[in-house]
């Protein structure tokens, strides 16, 4: 079986892939380039991946989005930094998701992945979707997948289907589970992620304040597993 594997180079989007790899006979991996600031981490990130997963890697470029998005993650305003004891408070974290927030980000992310699926002959997509994001992010959750599968069973004649392997999952039970797929693939895998909203000069390297860095700290220090991550900060 086929699948096309939507990857940020993010941890969630990287531990999916692991799953696709264990379940699938052939993978391709679609990063997208839609004018955020760490576009070329990501995209070197999600190579290296590809590489070590033996996927097909694919860059598409989408400069349009960027002209209509006043994301701190793709204009020149600040991202937002986060203590670890303001992650699990509501308020502050949907305040931080409303400055990142990229119009319809995921919709077109998400159908473009599933043309190219129908395109190279793919059953399904798998994305990183999770619990965790989903509390505060409204297209990270079962219902925006449950939604979405309803529409491309009319939007492609060959039905894909999208899969979110970890949409019940914490980022402390991904790493757990990313920890757990390494072992089984005989892969080092988790250490070429990259989570950091920054392009911080050098591949890998994360700025350790940005809300994504900060859930990527915790979920490695709940997880008891051994960070491999390179933090300024």
């Amino acid at each position: 079986m086929k699948a096309v594997c939507v990857l940020s180079g993010g941890l969630d989007s990287v531990v999916s892939m692991m799953v696709a790899k264990k379940e699938t006979s052939e993978l391709y991996a679609i990063t997208f380039d839609y004018g955020q600031r760490a576009v070329l981490r990501e995209i070197n990130a999600s190579k290296k991946i590809s590489e070590i997963l033996g996927a097909e890697h694919k860059v598409i470029k989408l400069p349009f989005v960027k002209e209509f998005s006043k994301s701190a993650l793709t204009m020149g305003q600040d991202v937002p930094t986060m203590k670890e004891e303001e992650l699990d408070n509501i308020e502050r974290a949907t305040e931080t998701m409303k400055s990142v927030w990229v119009p319809a980000r995921n919709m077109i992310l998400f159908s473009i992945a599933s043309g190219f699926a129908e395109f190279v002959g793919a059953d399904e997509i798998y994305a990183g979707l999770n619990k965790e994001e989903g509390v505060t992010f409204p297209d990270n959750t079962v219902e925006f997948m449950e939604r979405f599968n309803s529409a491309l069973e009319y939007g492609t004649l060959n039905k894909v289907k999208m899969r979110a392997p970890l949409y019940e999952l914490t980022k402390t039970e991904i790493v757990k589970l990313g920890k757990k797929l390494e072992e089984e693939l005989g892969l080092e895998v988790l250490k070429y992620s990259y989570s950091c909203y920054h392009d911080n000069g050098e591949d890998f390297l994360h700025c350790g304040t940005c809300e994504s860095c900060m859930r990527r700290k915790r979920a490695f220090k709940e997880a008891g597993v051994e960070d491999p991550t390179k933090y300024i900060e």
